[in-house]
Protein backbone atom coordinates (compact mmCIF):
# COMPACT_ATOMS: atom_id res chain seq x y z
CA UNK A 1 0.00 0.00 0.00
CA UNK A 2 2.61 2.14 0.80
CA UNK A 3 4.79 1.57 -2.11
CA UNK A 4 1.43 2.63 -4.60
CA UNK A 5 1.28 5.73 -2.61
CA UNK A 6 4.64 6.64 -3.27
CA UNK A 7 4.65 5.50 -6.98
CA UNK A 8 1.49 7.64 -7.36
CA UNK A 9 3.24 11.05 -5.72
CA UNK A 10 6.11 9.97 -8.07
CA UNK A 11 3.60 10.30 -10.45
CA UNK A 12 2.03 13.02 -9.84
CA UNK A 13 4.93 15.24 -9.48
CA UNK A 14 6.71 13.70 -13.26
CA UNK A 15 3.46 15.02 -14.31
CA UNK A 16 4.15 18.70 -12.45
CA UNK A 17 7.68 18.44 -14.07
CA UNK A 18 7.32 21.62 -16.66
CA UNK A 19 8.06 20.58 -20.57
CA UNK A 20 9.58 22.38 -23.05
CA UNK A 21 12.17 22.57 -26.39
CA UNK A 22 14.22 25.64 -26.82
CA UNK A 23 16.53 26.58 -29.74
CA UNK A 24 19.50 28.23 -28.77
CA UNK A 25 20.30 30.00 -32.11
CA UNK A 26 22.94 32.02 -29.83
CA UNK A 27 24.91 29.14 -29.21
CA UNK A 28 25.32 27.09 -32.37
CA UNK A 29 28.47 26.22 -33.60
CA UNK A 30 28.95 26.36 -37.62
CA UNK A 31 30.90 22.44 -37.30
CA UNK A 32 28.21 21.75 -34.71
CA UNK A 33 25.20 22.64 -36.65
CA UNK A 34 27.08 20.71 -40.02
CA UNK A 35 27.52 18.01 -38.09
CA UNK A 36 24.25 18.00 -36.89
CA UNK A 37 22.19 18.50 -40.28
CA UNK A 38 24.76 16.36 -42.52
CA UNK A 39 25.53 13.23 -40.06
CA UNK A 40 22.65 14.07 -37.50
CA UNK A 41 25.45 14.35 -34.77
CA UNK A 42 24.43 15.46 -31.26
CA UNK A 43 22.33 18.75 -30.97
CA UNK A 44 23.84 19.49 -27.64
CA UNK A 45 24.43 23.15 -26.94
CA UNK A 46 22.04 24.36 -29.05
CA UNK A 47 18.76 22.21 -28.55
CA UNK A 48 17.56 22.58 -24.67
CA UNK A 49 14.70 19.86 -23.50
CA UNK A 50 13.24 19.77 -20.46
CA UNK A 51 13.93 15.58 -21.25
CA UNK A 52 17.48 15.81 -21.74
CA UNK A 53 19.15 14.75 -24.57
CA UNK A 54 17.17 11.29 -24.98
CA UNK A 55 14.36 12.86 -25.01
CA UNK A 56 14.73 14.86 -28.29
CA UNK A 57 14.63 11.33 -30.11
CA UNK A 58 15.44 10.69 -33.79
CA UNK A 59 15.26 13.89 -36.01
CA UNK A 60 14.42 12.91 -39.22
CA UNK A 61 17.27 14.49 -41.87
CA UNK A 62 14.76 17.04 -43.82
CA UNK A 63 13.51 18.35 -39.79
CA UNK A 64 17.34 18.96 -38.83
CA UNK A 65 17.71 21.08 -41.92
CA UNK A 66 14.46 23.37 -40.80
CA UNK A 67 16.04 23.82 -37.38
CA UNK A 68 19.39 24.64 -39.01
CA UNK A 69 18.10 26.78 -41.30
CA UNK A 70 15.58 28.79 -38.54
CA UNK A 71 19.18 29.03 -36.42
CA UNK A 72 21.07 30.43 -39.61
CA UNK A 73 17.92 32.88 -40.20
CA UNK A 74 17.82 33.93 -36.61
CA UNK A 75 21.42 34.67 -36.39
CA UNK A 76 21.30 36.68 -39.78
CA UNK A 77 18.52 38.77 -37.98
CA UNK A 78 20.48 39.12 -35.06
CA UNK A 79 23.63 40.16 -36.82
CA UNK A 80 21.33 43.10 -38.92
CA UNK A 81 19.37 44.13 -35.61
CA UNK A 82 20.95 47.46 -35.23
CA UNK A 83 20.90 48.53 -38.72
CA UNK A 84 17.34 47.27 -39.26
CA UNK A 85 16.32 49.03 -35.85
CA UNK A 86 18.15 52.34 -37.54
CA UNK A 87 16.44 52.49 -40.75
CA UNK A 88 12.88 51.88 -39.26
CA UNK A 89 13.24 54.60 -36.84
CA UNK A 90 14.41 56.85 -39.99
CA UNK A 91 11.80 55.51 -42.00
CA UNK A 92 9.05 56.15 -39.67
CA UNK A 93 10.61 58.97 -38.02
CA UNK A 94 10.29 60.33 -41.44
CA UNK A 95 6.47 59.33 -41.96
CA UNK A 96 5.38 60.21 -39.04
CA UNK A 97 7.05 63.05 -37.96
CA UNK A 98 4.65 65.82 -38.52
CA UNK A 99 1.29 63.81 -38.98
CA UNK A 100 1.41 62.28 -35.57
CA UNK A 101 1.81 65.76 -34.40
CA UNK A 102 -0.19 67.48 -35.62
CA UNK A 103 2.01 69.93 -37.79
CA UNK A 104 4.51 72.16 -37.15
CA UNK A 105 2.75 74.13 -34.48
CA UNK A 106 2.23 70.62 -32.71
CA UNK A 107 5.69 69.52 -33.23
CA UNK A 108 6.75 72.51 -31.35
CA UNK A 109 4.73 72.00 -28.94
CA UNK A 110 5.41 68.54 -28.13
CA UNK A 111 8.73 68.98 -28.09
CA UNK A 112 8.34 70.72 -24.20
CA UNK A 113 5.64 67.36 -23.50
CA UNK A 114 6.79 64.48 -21.74
CA UNK A 115 6.44 61.11 -23.39
CA UNK A 116 5.93 57.24 -22.09
CA UNK A 117 8.72 55.38 -22.93
CA UNK A 118 7.81 52.80 -25.55
CA UNK A 119 7.42 48.70 -24.32
CA UNK A 120 8.25 45.80 -26.16
CA UNK A 121 4.40 44.54 -26.93
CA UNK A 122 2.23 47.77 -27.94
CA UNK A 123 -1.73 47.29 -27.33
CA UNK A 124 -4.49 49.37 -28.24
CA UNK A 125 -7.66 49.61 -26.38
CA UNK A 126 -10.74 51.34 -27.18
CA UNK A 127 -14.26 51.88 -26.38
CA UNK A 128 -17.10 52.84 -29.79
CA UNK A 129 -18.65 55.48 -27.40
CA UNK A 130 -17.49 57.36 -24.72
CA UNK A 131 -20.38 56.26 -22.48
CA UNK A 132 -22.29 53.36 -22.86
CA UNK A 133 -20.31 51.75 -24.70
CA UNK A 134 -21.45 48.48 -26.57
CA UNK A 135 -18.27 47.39 -27.81
CA UNK A 136 -14.11 47.19 -26.50
CA UNK A 137 -11.68 46.75 -29.01
CA UNK A 138 -8.14 45.10 -28.22
CA UNK A 139 -5.48 45.33 -30.77
CA UNK A 140 -2.11 43.68 -30.29
CA UNK A 141 0.88 45.64 -32.48
CA UNK A 142 2.18 42.96 -34.93
CA UNK A 143 5.80 41.90 -35.95
CA UNK A 144 7.67 45.82 -37.07
CA UNK A 145 8.86 45.72 -39.88
CA UNK A 146 12.29 46.99 -38.85
CA UNK A 147 12.55 44.54 -35.85
CA UNK A 148 14.83 42.45 -36.09
CA UNK A 149 13.94 40.81 -32.48
CA UNK A 150 9.58 40.46 -33.59
CA UNK A 151 11.16 38.66 -36.89
CA UNK A 152 13.19 36.40 -34.80
CA UNK A 153 10.30 35.40 -32.48
CA UNK A 154 8.31 34.43 -36.37
CA UNK A 155 11.01 32.13 -36.78
CA UNK A 156 11.47 30.46 -33.09
CA UNK A 157 10.16 26.70 -33.09
CA UNK A 158 11.01 26.96 -28.97
CA UNK A 159 7.58 25.83 -26.96
CA UNK A 160 6.50 25.46 -23.46
CA UNK A 161 3.91 22.51 -22.55
CA UNK A 162 1.38 24.06 -20.24
CA UNK A 163 -0.37 20.72 -18.70
CA UNK A 164 -4.60 20.56 -19.87
CA UNK A 165 -3.12 23.21 -22.57
CA UNK A 166 -0.86 21.76 -24.66
CA UNK A 167 2.42 23.48 -25.92
CA UNK A 168 2.92 26.54 -26.71
CA UNK A 169 5.25 28.53 -28.30
CA UNK A 170 7.42 30.13 -25.87
CA UNK A 171 7.91 33.60 -27.77
CA UNK A 172 4.31 34.59 -27.40
CA UNK A 173 4.53 33.91 -24.06
CA UNK A 174 7.30 36.14 -23.50
CA UNK A 175 5.72 38.77 -25.32
CA UNK A 176 2.87 38.66 -22.87
CA UNK A 177 4.93 38.78 -20.53
CA UNK A 178 4.10 35.00 -19.07
CA UNK A 179 7.70 34.17 -18.40
CA UNK A 180 11.23 34.02 -19.70
CA UNK A 181 13.53 31.32 -21.23
CA UNK A 182 16.38 32.35 -19.08
CA UNK A 183 14.76 31.20 -16.32
CA UNK A 184 11.97 28.77 -17.36
CA UNK A 185 10.65 28.63 -13.94
CA UNK A 186 8.83 32.05 -14.32
CA UNK A 187 6.16 30.48 -16.86
CA UNK A 188 5.65 27.73 -14.45
CA UNK A 189 4.84 30.43 -12.15
CA UNK A 190 2.38 32.53 -14.37
CA UNK A 191 0.69 30.17 -15.68
CA UNK A 192 0.64 27.21 -13.03
CA UNK A 193 1.28 29.41 -9.65
CA UNK A 194 -0.21 32.38 -8.33
CA UNK A 195 1.10 34.90 -11.07
CA UNK A 196 2.59 38.27 -10.51
CA UNK A 197 0.22 41.46 -11.21
CA UNK A 198 0.73 44.67 -11.92
CA UNK A 199 -1.91 45.90 -8.89
CA UNK A 200 -2.34 44.29 -5.59
CA UNK A 201 -6.09 43.07 -6.52
CA UNK A 202 -4.21 41.42 -9.18
CA UNK A 203 -1.77 39.92 -7.30
CA UNK A 204 -4.07 38.71 -4.44
CA UNK A 205 -6.02 36.37 -7.00
CA UNK A 206 -6.57 33.25 -5.73
CA UNK A 207 -4.23 29.51 -7.34
CA UNK A 208 -5.10 28.41 -10.18
CA UNK A 209 -7.84 25.52 -10.36
CA UNK A 210 -4.75 23.24 -11.05
CA UNK A 211 -2.82 24.48 -8.31
CA UNK A 212 -3.28 21.03 -6.55
CA UNK A 213 -0.38 19.64 -8.54
CA UNK A 214 2.02 22.42 -7.46
CA UNK A 215 4.01 22.37 -4.40
CA UNK A 216 4.09 24.33 -1.34
CA UNK A 217 7.33 25.37 -2.24
CA UNK A 218 6.40 26.68 -5.32
CA UNK A 219 3.82 28.64 -4.26
CA UNK A 220 6.35 30.22 -1.73
CA UNK A 221 8.14 31.42 -4.83
CA UNK A 222 8.49 34.79 -6.17
CA UNK A 223 8.71 36.20 -9.44
CA UNK A 224 11.84 37.99 -10.91
CA UNK A 225 11.30 41.71 -9.47
CA UNK A 226 10.92 44.00 -12.57
CA UNK A 227 9.50 47.46 -13.43
CA UNK A 228 8.50 46.88 -16.69
CA UNK A 229 4.61 46.64 -16.95
CA UNK A 230 3.28 42.92 -17.78
CA UNK A 231 1.59 43.17 -20.82
CA UNK A 232 -1.25 40.34 -20.05
CA UNK A 233 -2.02 41.37 -16.81
CA UNK A 234 -2.36 45.37 -17.92
CA UNK A 235 -4.58 44.56 -20.42
CA UNK A 236 -6.75 42.06 -18.23
CA UNK A 237 -6.88 44.88 -15.74
CA UNK A 238 -7.40 47.66 -18.19
CA UNK A 239 -10.52 45.22 -19.59
CA UNK A 240 -11.74 44.35 -16.20
CA UNK A 241 -12.37 48.24 -15.39
CA UNK A 242 -13.69 49.16 -18.90
CA UNK A 243 -16.21 45.70 -18.63
CA UNK A 244 -17.24 47.14 -15.48
CA UNK A 245 -17.61 50.71 -16.28
CA UNK A 246 -19.49 49.48 -19.43
CA UNK A 247 -22.31 47.04 -18.08
CA UNK A 248 -23.71 46.18 -21.44
CA UNK A 249 -20.15 45.75 -23.68
CA UNK A 250 -18.92 42.82 -25.32
CA UNK A 251 -14.88 43.10 -26.56
CA UNK A 252 -12.71 42.10 -29.48
CA UNK A 253 -9.60 41.33 -29.55
CA UNK A 254 -7.32 41.52 -33.13
CA UNK A 255 -4.28 41.91 -34.31
CA UNK A 256 -1.66 41.16 -37.47
CA UNK A 257 1.15 39.18 -37.70
CA UNK A 258 3.04 38.68 -34.26
CA UNK A 259 -0.24 40.48 -32.79
CA UNK A 260 -2.65 37.96 -34.15
CA UNK A 261 -0.66 35.36 -31.97
CA UNK A 262 -1.02 37.37 -29.11
CA UNK A 263 -4.96 37.84 -29.79
CA UNK A 264 -5.18 34.14 -29.64
CA UNK A 265 -3.09 33.53 -27.05
CA UNK A 266 -4.64 36.22 -24.81
CA UNK A 267 -8.14 34.96 -24.40
CA UNK A 268 -6.40 31.26 -24.07
CA UNK A 269 -4.60 32.37 -21.15
CA UNK A 270 -7.71 33.78 -19.59
CA UNK A 271 -9.92 30.25 -20.00
CA UNK A 272 -6.60 28.49 -18.23
CA UNK A 273 -7.15 30.72 -15.58
CA UNK A 274 -10.80 30.18 -15.10
CA UNK A 275 -11.49 34.13 -16.05
CA UNK A 276 -15.21 32.67 -17.19
CA UNK A 277 -16.82 36.08 -16.20
CA UNK A 278 -14.56 38.01 -19.31
CA UNK A 279 -15.09 34.94 -21.64
CA UNK A 280 -18.76 35.44 -21.52
CA UNK A 281 -18.67 38.75 -22.45
CA UNK A 282 -15.97 38.05 -25.55
CA UNK A 283 -17.62 38.54 -28.74
CA UNK A 284 -15.01 37.25 -31.37
CA UNK A 285 -10.98 37.20 -32.08
CA UNK A 286 -10.08 38.08 -35.53
CA UNK A 287 -6.61 37.80 -36.89
CA UNK A 288 -4.86 38.94 -39.67
CA UNK A 289 -1.61 37.21 -41.31
CA UNK A 290 -0.84 34.84 -37.96
CA UNK A 291 1.56 32.65 -37.14
CA UNK A 292 0.94 29.18 -35.86
CA UNK A 293 0.85 29.43 -31.81
CA UNK A 294 0.88 25.94 -30.59
CA UNK A 295 0.13 22.20 -30.70
CA UNK A 296 -2.81 20.09 -31.18
CA UNK A 297 -3.51 19.48 -27.95
CA UNK A 298 -4.28 23.84 -28.13
CA UNK A 299 -6.30 23.49 -31.43
CA UNK A 300 -8.40 20.73 -29.36
CA UNK A 301 -8.91 23.08 -26.43
CA UNK A 302 -9.60 26.50 -27.77
CA UNK A 303 -12.27 24.74 -30.33
CA UNK A 304 -14.04 23.33 -27.69
CA UNK A 305 -13.95 26.66 -25.63
CA UNK A 306 -14.19 29.75 -29.20
CA UNK A 307 -15.93 27.54 -32.01
CA UNK A 308 -18.74 25.68 -30.59
CA UNK A 309 -21.62 26.43 -29.83
CA UNK A 310 -20.75 29.63 -31.60
CA UNK A 311 -17.76 30.25 -33.97
CA UNK A 312 -15.78 32.87 -32.61
CA UNK A 313 -12.54 32.72 -34.24
CA UNK A 314 -11.73 34.06 -37.37
CA UNK A 315 -8.12 33.78 -39.15
CA UNK A 316 -7.46 35.74 -42.14
CA UNK A 317 -4.80 34.92 -44.63
CA UNK A 318 -3.83 36.73 -47.64
CA UNK A 319 -2.09 34.51 -50.57
CA UNK A 320 1.27 33.52 -50.24
CA UNK A 321 2.15 35.38 -46.69
CA UNK A 322 4.69 33.23 -45.22
CA UNK A 323 4.10 33.92 -41.83
CA UNK A 324 0.91 32.20 -40.95
CA UNK A 325 2.55 29.22 -42.76
CA UNK A 326 5.27 29.79 -39.40
CA UNK A 327 6.35 27.64 -37.26
CA UNK A 328 6.35 24.46 -39.01
CA UNK A 329 3.06 22.21 -39.01
CA UNK A 330 4.96 18.90 -39.43
CA UNK A 331 6.05 15.09 -37.01
CA UNK A 332 8.89 17.26 -35.14
CA UNK A 333 7.79 20.80 -34.33
CA UNK A 334 3.89 19.98 -33.97
CA UNK A 335 2.66 23.57 -34.19
CA UNK A 336 -1.06 23.30 -35.73
CA UNK A 337 -3.82 25.94 -36.90
CA UNK A 338 -7.08 25.98 -35.17
CA UNK A 339 -10.56 28.20 -36.05
CA UNK A 340 -12.14 29.18 -39.61
CA UNK A 341 -9.32 29.86 -41.68
CA UNK A 342 -10.82 32.93 -44.46
CA UNK A 343 -8.24 32.85 -47.46
CA UNK A 344 -7.99 35.73 -49.77
CA UNK A 345 -6.13 35.30 -53.11
CA UNK A 346 -4.51 37.61 -54.75
CA UNK A 347 -7.21 39.61 -56.65
CA UNK A 348 -8.64 40.02 -52.82
CA UNK A 349 -10.99 37.50 -53.59
CA UNK A 350 -12.36 35.32 -50.91
CA UNK A 351 -13.96 32.76 -53.65
CA UNK A 352 -14.88 29.14 -53.89
CA UNK A 353 -12.89 27.06 -56.11
CA UNK A 354 -14.46 26.22 -59.90
CA UNK A 355 -12.90 23.62 -62.50
CA UNK A 356 -13.45 26.48 -65.11
CA UNK A 357 -11.05 28.40 -63.60
CA UNK A 358 -8.53 25.94 -61.84
CA UNK A 359 -5.51 26.37 -64.48
CA UNK A 360 -5.71 30.18 -63.88
CA UNK A 361 -5.75 30.41 -60.24
CA UNK A 362 -2.82 27.02 -59.95
CA UNK A 363 -0.91 29.25 -62.56
CA UNK A 364 -0.71 32.31 -60.50
CA UNK A 365 -1.27 30.12 -57.23
CA UNK A 366 -4.51 31.71 -56.20
CA UNK A 367 -6.32 28.63 -55.65
CA UNK A 368 -9.51 29.57 -53.70
CA UNK A 369 -10.95 27.28 -51.04
CA UNK A 370 -14.04 27.28 -49.25
CA UNK A 371 -14.14 29.65 -46.50
CA UNK A 372 -14.51 27.05 -43.62
CA UNK A 373 -11.79 25.37 -44.41
CA UNK A 374 -8.66 24.35 -41.70
CA UNK A 375 -5.87 25.90 -43.30
CA UNK A 376 -4.28 27.79 -46.02
CA UNK A 377 -2.75 26.38 -49.26
CA UNK A 378 1.31 25.09 -48.94
CA UNK A 379 0.95 25.01 -45.45
CA UNK A 380 4.29 25.12 -44.50
CA UNK A 381 5.53 27.18 -47.79
CA UNK A 382 8.55 25.92 -49.08
CA UNK A 383 7.08 23.53 -51.65
CA UNK A 384 8.78 23.44 -54.73
CA UNK A 385 5.97 23.08 -56.79
CA UNK A 386 4.58 26.34 -55.43
CA UNK A 387 7.56 28.34 -56.18
CA UNK A 388 7.15 29.24 -59.63
CA UNK A 389 3.89 30.34 -59.17
CA UNK A 390 4.78 32.63 -55.96
CA UNK A 391 7.06 34.34 -58.32
CA UNK A 392 4.60 34.49 -60.74
CA UNK A 393 2.14 36.73 -58.23
CA UNK A 394 4.66 38.30 -56.66
CA UNK A 395 5.35 40.14 -60.24
CA UNK A 396 1.48 40.93 -60.63
CA UNK A 397 1.50 41.82 -57.06
CA UNK A 398 3.75 44.75 -58.13
CA UNK A 399 1.83 45.66 -61.30
CA UNK A 400 -1.04 46.08 -59.31
CA UNK A 401 0.36 48.00 -56.57
CA UNK A 402 1.27 50.80 -59.40
CA UNK A 403 -2.30 51.15 -60.97
CA UNK A 404 -4.27 50.41 -57.90
CA UNK A 405 -4.65 54.37 -57.25
CA UNK A 406 -6.05 54.36 -60.89
CA UNK A 407 -8.35 51.80 -60.86
CA UNK A 408 -9.85 52.14 -57.41
CA UNK A 409 -9.61 55.66 -56.42
CA UNK A 410 -6.91 57.44 -54.57
CA UNK A 411 -7.26 56.41 -50.89
CA UNK A 412 -5.84 52.88 -52.73
CA UNK A 413 -2.83 54.05 -53.95
CA UNK A 414 0.10 52.53 -52.54
CA UNK A 415 2.91 54.47 -50.59
CA UNK A 416 6.46 54.34 -52.11
CA UNK A 417 7.12 52.42 -49.00
CA UNK A 418 4.65 49.62 -49.97
CA UNK A 419 5.70 49.61 -53.50
CA UNK A 420 9.50 48.93 -52.21
CA UNK A 421 7.73 46.16 -50.13
CA UNK A 422 6.68 44.93 -53.58
CA UNK A 423 10.02 45.22 -54.96
CA UNK A 424 10.93 42.99 -52.36
CA UNK A 425 8.94 40.42 -53.03
CA UNK A 426 10.63 39.44 -56.10
CA UNK A 427 13.14 38.09 -54.09
CA UNK A 428 11.05 36.52 -51.18
CA UNK A 429 7.60 36.84 -52.36
CA UNK A 430 5.98 35.49 -48.75
CA UNK A 431 7.91 38.74 -46.85
CA UNK A 432 5.78 41.49 -49.76
CA UNK A 433 2.09 39.55 -49.37
CA UNK A 434 2.44 39.65 -45.31
CA UNK A 435 2.15 43.89 -45.74
CA UNK A 436 -1.16 44.83 -43.99
CA UNK A 437 -2.19 46.52 -46.87
CA UNK A 438 -3.39 43.48 -48.44
CA UNK A 439 -5.27 42.52 -45.22
CA UNK A 440 -7.20 45.49 -45.37
CA UNK A 441 -7.71 45.41 -49.10
CA UNK A 442 -8.73 41.85 -48.74
CA UNK A 443 -11.53 43.03 -46.44
CA UNK A 444 -12.92 46.62 -48.10
CA UNK A 445 -12.42 44.91 -51.41
CA UNK A 446 -13.48 41.53 -51.30
CA UNK A 447 -16.03 40.25 -53.39
CA UNK A 448 -17.72 38.94 -49.71
CA UNK A 449 -16.95 40.52 -46.53
CA UNK A 450 -16.14 38.34 -43.65
CA UNK A 451 -18.89 37.76 -41.73
CA UNK A 452 -18.99 39.54 -38.42
CA UNK A 453 -21.43 38.48 -35.37
CA UNK A 454 -23.95 40.69 -34.48
CA UNK A 455 -22.92 43.01 -31.69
Amino acid sequence: MVRSIDRERRGEEEACEPRYLIVRSDKAGLVDMVRFAVCGGEARGFLESSDGEEGLGPIRDQHRWVIVVSIIIRRILAFFRKPMEWNGMLVEFLLNLLSLNGGFSGLFINLFNDYQKERSTQVFILCDKPKDAGLVLISFRGTEPFDADDWCTDFDYSWYEIPKLGKVHMGFLEALGLGSRTQVSTFHLHLQGRGHSVDSESSSQSAHPSGSCISSSVDKCKLMETDEPIAYYAVKNKLNSLLDEHKSAKFIVTGHSLGGALAILFPAVLLFHGEDGLMKRLLGVYTFGQPRVGDRQLKRFMEAHLCHPEQKYFRLVYCNDLVPRLPYDDKTFLYKHFGMCMYYDSFYVEQIYTWSSYLLLLFLHVISLLKNMDEEPNRNYFGLRYLLPEYFNAVWELIRGLIMGSIYGPYYKETWCSIWLRLLGLVMPGVSAHSPTNYINSIILGQRMARMSPI
